[in-house]
């Protein structure tokens, strides 16, 4: 006669995959990186727009996308990361941002004139 129970073979199976899933779940540990970053472009007028895009990709791909869904021109606004200018060509990657980074849209200011001093 086989000792077999069926609550132990419930168990058994159980067991048996969650250990053919634990090399999936190793994939996704939190200190890796995903191919994917979630991006928060704030404009002057505090209005938000997020983006998702692959951590490899160019910002200016971001930057048009901005600029098409506010209606401006692409030259007529900086983007500032930490307080520095973003340039198209420029990866999320190569500027290491981080899940939830927030861009900032300014208004591009050309010329000024200094009042004439005596």
């Amino acid at each position: 006669m086989e000792n077999s129970c069926p609550i132990r073979d419930r168990e058994r199976e159980a067991r048996s995959s969650q250990t053919m899933s634990q090399p999936q779940e190793e994939e996704k540990k939190p200190g890796q990186l995903s191919a994917h970053i979630n991006l928060k472009v704030k404009g002057q007028d505090g209005n938000e727009v997020f983006f998702k895009i692959k951590r490899s990709t160019q910002l200016k791909k971001l930057m048009n996308a901005y600029c098409d869904r506010q209606s401006v021109e692409m030259n007529s606004i900086v983007f500032l990361f930490d307080g520095r200018r973003l340039r198209a060509e420029q990866t999320p990657d190569e500027l290491e941002m981080e899940d939830g980074d927030e861009i900032d849209a300014m208004l591009h200011q050309t010329g000024g004139t200094a009042l004439g001093f005596e």
